[in-house]
């Protein structure tokens, strides 16, 4: 490949050798280092091509063999360049689409976001948007260091974040923390803090890094009960409390809760039926306007409409500022039907199961499951209850407190008396 490109840019023939001497004359090339290739006998005479630089070392060759050679085809760029060389607009054009090229490559096209399972694409582009970070932004103003810790800062959940810059793309790749945990942040210059119960609980396990805990294994909690204190007891040598550390409470604490559960739908329901109908439409996105194309309009009174944005690029990562949108609407039209019991049981089992995976997705493990599914009548019914393990502590500010001064000054007395009898 590389070296057809090499022969193009620098020209080359499609000849003809004649004579009564052609094996020596091919012998002769070899011996010069003189390179053919595509050589092909044809009846009486041999076709092969040369290059151009070739070419002009064949006259001795040619005399010694008595041979004759006859140009059939040229190609190549310097042969492409003279025939065209009276054509200035032409010339003129190609020099403006590597200027505009070259312009366009300066900036991003194409903003891709990957790793994000709790937030959108687009919700993520708004906010990079609203801190000055856009499709057509110039690459030069970017500092994708920065970009890295706004996005750690503004969500919590987000604990790497990789941006770089390739092409006219800008690449965002982020790693959530799925097992998220409302009592689980940072320590460090934090005010102090207690964690309460979010809600009535069994305690199923408590891990404390800092803080007092309250609670143990298997007690019972209500709403609102403190669960770990955001200070520290601080004892003499007498074991007597002289007073208290205020810290930020840390500690992860797991809870059995239980969530109700109940799903009421009738059997009878309208469905889309689609009628096979489609209409296509188009429109073309040229920077942050849109046009649209003037055909294919969608005339159906109901349809769903379906679209499809394909961007031109130039290979991988050389995104441009042109986006082809394709929409295909599908005219469909409402069926009245009924769910068999088999059927409205499957539903309401499929339901429950896309709720067990939201619960799931934020942490929660189901350890008991008492949902029941009833099909009867003209109604289908789910309900029941689910126990889970789940984080039970949710943070609540504490007041600094501290003994008073003369219950302070007792334990000091007690101290310096101890260490004067001794």
């Amino acid at each position: 490949m590389f070296a057809d490109k090499r022969n193009y840019m620098q020209g080359y023939l499609r000849v003809r050798l004649l004579g009564y001497a052609p094996e020596r004359f091919l012998n002769l090339c070899a011996n010069h280092g003189i390179f053919i290739w595509n050589l092909l006998y044809r009846e009486d005479h041999y076709e092969f091509c040369i290059s151009v630089r070739g070419f002009r070392q064949l006259r001795p060759i040619v005399r010694k063999t008595k041979t004759r050679i006859v140009i059939l085809e040229r190609h190549g760029l310097p042969f492409a360049l003279y025939r065209y060389r009276k054509r200035k607009l032409f010339f003129g054009g190609i020099a403006a689409c590597m200027a505009a090229l070259y312009t366009m490559s300066l900036f991003i096209w194409n903003i891709d976001v990957s790793g994000n399972l709790h937030r959108t694409d687009s919700a993520i582009i708004k906010f990079l948007e609203e801190n000055h970070v856009y499709h057509g932004i110039r690459k030069s103003k970017l500092d994708c260091v920065a970009l890295e810790e706004l996005l750690r800062s503004e969500y919590g959940d987000i604990i790497w974040a990789s941006v770089k810059i390739q092409g006219t793309r800008l690449l965002i790749d982020l790693q959530e923390n799925l097992a998220s945990n409302t009592a689980r942040e940072t320590v460090t210059g934090k005010e102090p803090s207690d964690l309460v119960a979010a809600k009535d609980a069994e305690i199923y396990s408590i891990y404390t890094r800092q803080g007092m805990p309250l609670v143990k294994k298997g007690a019972v909690v209500k709403q609102g009960d403190l669960l770990v204190e955001g200070r520290i007891p601080i004892y003499n040598d007498s074991g007597e409390l002289v007073n208290y550390r205020n810290c930020y409470a840390d500690a992860d604490v797991l809870g059995i809760t239980s969530y109700a559960y109940q799903d009421i739908f009738p059997l009878a329901y309208e469905d889309k039926v689609f009628t096979g109908e489609e209409k296509n439409s188009y429109e073309l996105r040229l920077f942050q306007k849109r046009f649209r194309l003037p055909f294919g309009e969608n005339a159906f009174a109901l349809s769903d409409t379906f679209t499809t944005e394909l961007p031109v690029r130039l290979g991988e990562s050389f995104y441009l500022p042109l986006v082809l949108v394709k929409e295909v609407s599908k005219e469909y039209r409402m069926e009245e039907k009924i769910y068999t019991k088999k059927e409205a049981e499957a539903l309401a089992e499929s339901k429950w199961k896309e709720f067990c995976e939201k619960l799931e997705q934020k942490g929660v493990q189901i350890i008991e499951n008492n949902v029941m599914i009833v099909a009867d009548g003209k109604i289908c019914m789910a309900s029941g209850e689910v126990k889970v393990i789940e984080p039970v502590g949710i943070r609540q500010d504490s007041a600094v407190t501290e003994l008073p001064a003369d219950t302070k000054k007792e334990g000091q007395e007690t101290n310096e008396s101890d260490g004067n009898d001794n």
